[in-house]
């Protein structure tokens, strides 16, 4: 595991509300990505109850469809007590898969072995809090395919408007990182579900939200979710446009939240 980042490694961005909330910036040094990536963390005020890691839909810093620490800035103080978000970057298009051939883009190894590492030294020596999954469109995709990967290092994952749920050809960036056919059925999410069902059928760790515009997606991830007796909440109340974005993210953190009281012992059983 990487050791705290030491004060100079870190840089703490000013409040702006037109960007960054004030967040701090760890530079990672990483074998699974090319030089460059970093993760950003908001941390509570209060003691740490839980962390959050929202995955992005660019490589690198790309702003194109928002910025997800931007608009978790946003959200009510009750929605982020007690929770540290984390914003990863990927050297390429982030569907948090590792490459058939090149060391240089194994997504899934740097954020479990170097992102989440990271996050958990900030927080110390305390008790190791649960680790949830926020995502839309790929970060979705990427969300759902990590719990059924990592049942026991992955609480819960809340999607909303995420990717290639229905049945029709993988994206031609997720065929590039992927690298292999091999490697692109290795990570099927639909497939995935199915696979690793029995893992996901003791309690609710699923959140599929939506509609943005990936409505075919919503109504067969819910559809696959019940045939194979997963237990999930589907909810379709937060219309918004296909970006990080607080009007869905709000019900998706919130729905989040509601699982985690069910899923999880309470605080008092965490901290014995």
């Amino acid at each position: 595991m990487p050791s705290p980042p030491s004060a100079d490694e870190r840089r703490t961005l000013p409040h702006d509300t037109d960007t960054l909330p004030e967040s701090t910036q760890i530079p990672l040094e990483s074998s699974f990505q090319r030089p460059g990536t970093h993760v950003a963390l908001i941390l509570p005020e209060q003691r740490v109850r839980r962390v959050v890691l929202a995955l992005p839909v660019e490589k690198g810093a790309g702003r194109k469809y928002g910025h997800s620490l931007v608009e978790i800035g946003r959200l009510p103080a009750h929605l982020r007590d007690g929770t540290v978000f984390a914003a990863p970057t990927f050297s390429e298009s982030p569907w948090v898969v590792n490459h058939a051939f090149r060391t240089d883009c194994r997504q899934e190894d740097h954020l479990v072995r170097v992102v989440l590492p990271t996050v958990l030294a900030v927080l110390g020596a305390q008790t190791r809090p649960p680790v949830h999954l926020l995502g839309f469109s790929k970060g979705g995709f990427a969300a759902l395919n990590l719990l059924t990967r990592h049942p026991d290092l992955f609480a819960i994952a809340s999607v909303w408007d995420a990717s290639l749920l229905s049945d029709r050809p993988p994206h031609p960036q997720l065929v590039d990182v992927a690298g292999s056919a091999a490697r692109l059925d290795e990570y099927d999410v639909r497939q995935n579900l199915r696979r690793h069902a029995h893992d996901l059928r003791e309690a609710r760790r699923i959140v599929l939200g939506g509609i943005g515009t990936l409505g075919a997606d919503w109504t067969a991830g819910r559809q696959r979710l019940e045939a194979l007796d997963i237990p999930h909440h589907a909810y379709r109340d937060a219309p918004a446009d296909h970006r990080w974005d607080a009007a869905w993210l709000a019900p998706a953190i919130r729905h989040l939240l509601t699982l985690e009281a069910s899923f999880l012992p309470g605080p008092g059983a965490r901290e014995e």
